[in-house]
């Protein structure tokens, strides 16, 4: 049977799982890896990722498969910040809270040197 590429990807490590997803669910899938040096004239030296092959009658289901499978992967990447802050939530008090208790803690302060001094 005649194969043909379905996806290309430089990650080895996806490739692999790729390949296994496929073969789960019964396609037979190939890698064919372009910085395999091991194979002279089979591998495209101008090429430098790792090409997953099926049959063609299989093209269709194994590009749906390996669409699901990358749209369920994770995104990799720093953390994607959170929207700037638009202003107190209902939960949060003012900062009048604040100046009470320090106003609180300052007349403490003033009563434990009081009493301490007598």
């Amino acid at each position: 049977m005649e194969t043909r590429n379905v996806y290309e990807t430089d990650d080895e490590v996806q490739a692999l799982a790729l390949q296994e997803a496929l073969e789960s669910a019964g396609i037979a899938a190939v890698l064919v890896n372009h910085r395999d040096t091991a194979y002279p004239g089979i591998t495209d030296r101008m090429r430098h990722g790792t090409e997953i092959r099926v049959e063609v009658d299989q093209i269709e289901q194994a590009t749906r498969i390996i669409e699901e499978f990358l749209a369920a992967q994770p995104v990799e990447g720093p953390p994607i910040a959170p929207p700037p802050d638009t202003g107190p939530s209902p939960n949060v008090r003012g900062p009048g809270w604040l100046i009470i208790t320090l106003i609180f803690l300052a007349l403490l302060g003033v009563a434990a040197y009081l009493l301490n001094a007598n």
